[in-house]
């Protein structure tokens, strides 16, 4: 993790970060309570924003974090990604 300060996880970002990553094909006006589940949200893209959710966030997501209610929309995973960050 680089010494910068951490960008704050909002549900737009979250929304533009899940793209830009590559972990879902989202379209620019997704809404912020829209399903990722059904979206096409699997389990390897669980996996990657494990992953890059530190790297951009600083977050560290442990196996209780993957609650799918925890990741179903973008307003609950920027809630989630912001309770993470250190």
């Amino acid at each position: 993790m680089s010494g910068k300060a951490k960008e704050r996880p909002v549900a737009d970002r979250v929304i533009a970060w899940l793209r830009d990553e590559g972990i879902l094909e989202l379209e620019e006006d997704f809404p912020e309570t829209g399903d990722l589940f059904a979206a096409g949200m699997d389990s390897m893209a669980v996996m990657q924003l494990v992953v890059a959710a530190e790297d951009r966030f600083g977050a560290i997501l442990g196996p209780a974090d993957l609650a799918k209610e925890r990741l179903a929309t973008p307003a609950a995973l920027a809630a989630l990604l912001e309770e993470k960050q250190p």
